[in-house]
This record gives structure tokens, C-alpha cells and sequence, in this order.
């Protein structure tokens, strides 16, 4: 069981790493506006650590695994 945890952090991760990019893209654009670059380069930081928190817990899991 955990390691199929373990796996879905690794997808969750995954998916809020790609967000991250997305948004930090977005951040840097000079045609939108300062406000929305703002927006999206909160949202990015947001992202970026929900998906090292998904890492984390990831590494945990195949840790219980191996035990």
C-alpha cells in the first residue's frame, strides 16, 4: 500500500511541478498585466512547494516500503 502512495505523491508531484512552469511562465510575460504577473508568480511558489512536499512524502513512502 505504500507504494502505491508512494506513487501517487510521485504524479501529484509531478502535476503541481508542471503547474509551477505554467505559472512561472506567466509570471514572466511582459504583455500581461503587473497584477496578474504577480498572481502567477505567487501561484508558481505555491505550487513549487506543494510539489517538493509531494517529493517528500514520496521519499517517506518508499521508505516504509523497503522496511
Amino acid at each position: 500500500m505504500d507504494a502505491l502512495k508512494a506513487g501517487a505523491h510521485k504524479v501529484q508531484e509531478a502535476a503541481h511541478g508542471h503547474k509551477a512552469e505554467h505559472e512561472a511562465k506567466k509570471a514572466c510575460d511582459p504583455d500581461k498585466k503587473p497584477s496578474d504577473r504577480m498572481d502567477a508568480a505567487h501561484c508558481a511558489a505555491k505550487h513549487e512547494a506543494k510539489a517538493q512536499e509531494h517529493a517528500c512524502r514520496a521519499d517517506c513512502k518508499v521508505a516504509e516500503h523497503k522496511h
